[in-house]
């Protein structure tokens, strides 16, 4: 697999975005594989140490899958609130899961695009931090020709942006790159925008709260009928990288180290 990078003030970025990563990972997964809008609900154990997956598929009904082991590359809270175990996960093990906020899950991020990135013919860099608008981080996410685009990290919590409602929140972040990069600002072609506080896959109840200080993560404790049979992946179970996109490759690398191990 080749990915081209470009190295950004002493860090490296992938040229085309983060999707070129995605994709060449994908391209190497045979075809059938992966199943979409499936949601697993539940993972037993019987007697004989055979496990098996109950999954509700989009047309309502439900299918199960026998395994050996199972990876899950979720954040732990949503392994802790909405997958049923039986026998159910020891006590410090959910303890554990529901007490690490899942890094994005409070986020929300909007890019505005434009037929040009016109802030450049003003030489300015697209890049600007915040404490006054609903932007906290603003980045040029422009491609290399053609259209503009600016991307932002909200800084706004995410209660505030579900009592405002998806249309003023859009409003004020306009506002705001228009008081940033001026008037040409308000030619948006089109703003896009994900909340991932409002996205079931990612975020739960707890997630809510604005994240203050870096959570401490890393794997859950092992203990258990269920050690060497559920792996845990996913970037909040890496101690040092949690929360990156660092962080989910070297889970994703440790999990195929645990189950060649075991296997």
């Amino acid at each position: 697999m080749y990915v081209q990078k470009i190295r950004v003030k002493g860090r490296f970025a992938l040229k085309a975005g983060c999707s070129l990563l995605i994709d060449a990972v994908a391209d190497t997964i045979p075809s059938g594989l992966i199943e979409l809008k499936t949601r697993v609900t539940a993972i037993r154990r019987g007697e004989d140490g055979a496990i098996t997956v109950e999954a509700d598929l989009a047309d309502g009904s439900t299918k199960k899958v026998s395994a050996s082991a199972v990876i899950l590359a979720l954040p732990p809270r949503v392994v802790g609130h909405h997958i049923n175990f039986s026998p159910s996960l020891p006590q410090n093990i959910i303890t554990d899961l529901k007490s690490k906020p899942t890094w994005m899950a409070g986020q929300a991020k909007a890019i505005a695009v434009y037929d040009r990135p016109f802030w450049r013919e003003s030489r300015l860099s697209g890049f600007a931090t915040s404490w006054v608008g609903p932007l906290q981080e603003i980045h040029d996410a422009s491609p290399e020709t053609g259209s503009g685009a600016l991307f932002g990290f909200f800084g706004m919590p995410a209660k505030t942006r579900r009592e405002l409602g998806e249309d003023k929140v859009l409003t004020l972040v306009i506002d705001q790159l228009v008081g940033l990069f001026g008037l040409s600002a308000k030619n948006v072609k089109t703003i896009l925008y994900k909340d991932w506080s409002t996205d079931s896959e990612t975020a739960v109840e707890e997630d809510m709260d604005l994240l203050r200080d870096f959570p401490i993560y890393g794997q859950p404790p092992k203990s258990g009928v269920w050690e060497k049979k559920i792996i845990f992946a996913g970037t909040e179970t890496n101690s040092q990288y949690g929360g990156h996109l660092e962080g989910a490759l070297l889970a994703a690398e440790q999990a195929v180290l645990e189950i060649n191990l075991t296997s």
